[in-house]
């Protein structure tokens, strides 16, 4: 007992204050993501502090497009409405596949929000996820998020598929992919914004 008193001691005579605090702060934010019960609230917090927007060059130059076929894909309303990909035709798309619990999408959510808040309806957001109604409402009204969210009954067509959430498609009014994203990304972005302005620019000379 007194060896450890004297390292304890030690200690607190080399370190300078701000580094023992950072210590503490280190091995604190170790603990809170090992209890299971804190790990889900504060490891998306942690995540939202270093997002960043994609790191891949963005073009408004389409990478594939959506068939006809794949515009038959439908989805569900919360409230159980059907209604088909192919009700967004002729539309600038921002397209997210999430959960509620899924640590990097709900840190990346209050920045897609807020990109939703300043598009509105000029950008059709299809924030999609394969859980039950009950669920996603009660996550929706909790964090007083309003973006339109569809519920994934069907497989997703192979040009949206992936075995990764979240994953981020952004698509043109001519329905060709120009982004595809797999991870958390920081949404409301000058670089998201300019493109978004560059493929709403390109509809309305259609």
């Amino acid at each position: 007992m007194s060896k450890l008193k004297e390292k304890v001691k030690d200690y607190f005579k080399k370190k300078k204050t701000v580094s023992i605090v950072l210590d503490f702060l280190f091995y604190a934010l170790i603990l809170l993501f090992i209890i299971p019960g804190t790990r889900k609230t504060i490891l998306p917090v942690f995540m939202r502090t270093i997002l960043h927007p994609p790191l891949k060059k963005v073009s408004s130059a389409p990478l594939q497009k959506i068939t006809e076929k794949d515009y038959q894909w439908s989805l569900n309303t919360p409230d159980g409405e059907q209604v088909f990909l192919g009700d967004f035709k002729q539309q600038v798309l921002f397209i997210n596949f999430w959960a509620t619990w899924c640590p990097p999408c709900r840190a990346e959510m209050p920045g897609i929000q807020k990109l939703y808040e300043k598009y509105g309806e000029r950008v059709k957001f299809l924030m999609i996820t394969a859980e039950e109604p009950g669920v996603v409402k009660s996550y929706l009204s909790k964090n007083s998020y309003t973006f339109p969210v569809y519920l994934q009954k069907y497989k997703a067509p192979a040009v949206f598929r992936t075995n990764s959430i979240p994953a981020t498609f952004i698509v043109d009014a001519s329905g060709g992919i120009v982004l595809s994203h797999k991870g958390a990304s920081k949404w409301n972005s000058g670089k998201i914004e300019h493109l978004l302005d560059e493929l709403i620019a390109q509809k309305e000379k259609r």
